[in-house]
């Protein structure tokens, strides 16, 4: 017989997933689509396949060099890799595009620091993330696709900017949002 699921297994069951992105065992989708689930159960039976794959014992990392990357030209990273808590990104004459979808994230609370100058800035997110867009552009627009929040995702700061160009935070492709629409109307 499945048992009620209490508010204590529910945060029980969110904190081992955080502290599992943290480990970089999970991506930020993953880890928002899991807590989304683990928020929303019912019985303890629904907690259980969140966490299943998922070691007991905490490993404790040491902590990894920031990211630092400076170009002439575009900076693309896309697939999966790995957020450090604090990163910086700089081009001259080029894009930044950061495709946080698939990648592993090392902490709850994520600050990147992305200038372009000559150049747009454009940082792709799961949904349920938060962003905090502190980046500014002197010459260009802005865009924050703000998606609904998942409670206790990760957050990310996205401070610097452009000079011209461009600023935009995204929860999907266009092509995605275009292919979801025509899903839920059938």
């Amino acid at each position: 017989m499945d048992i009620r699921a209490s508010d204590a297994e529910r945060d029980a069951t969110v904190d081992r997933l955080r502290e599992a992105a943290a480990e970089g065992r999970l991506t930020l989708e993953d880890l928002t689509d899991r807590i989304e689930a683990a928020a929303g159960a019912v019985m303890r039976s629904e907690l259980v396949p969140l966490t299943s794959d998922l070691p007991d014992a905490i490993v404790v990392h040491e902590a990894v060099p920031t990211a630092n990357i400076r170009a002439v030209g575009d900076v693309k990273r896309v697939g999966t890799w790995t957020v450090d808590a604090e990163n910086e990104f700089r081009t001259w004459f080029g894009n930044i595009k950061l495709d946080l979808r698939q990648a592993q994230i090392t902490t709850i609370e994520t600050h990147i620091n992305a200038r372009a100058v000559f150049g747009n800035v454009v940082l792709l997110v799961p949904e349920g993330v938060e962003v905090e867009l502190r980046a500014r552009t002197q010459i260009g627009r802005t865009k924050l696709d703000a998606g609904l929040r998942t409670p206790g995702a990760p957050r990310v700061v996205l401070s610097g900017g452009t000079f011209f160009g461009d600023i935009k935070v995204q929860h999907r492709r266009l092509w995605e949002k275009l292919t979801r629409r025509g899903t839920l109307k059938q």
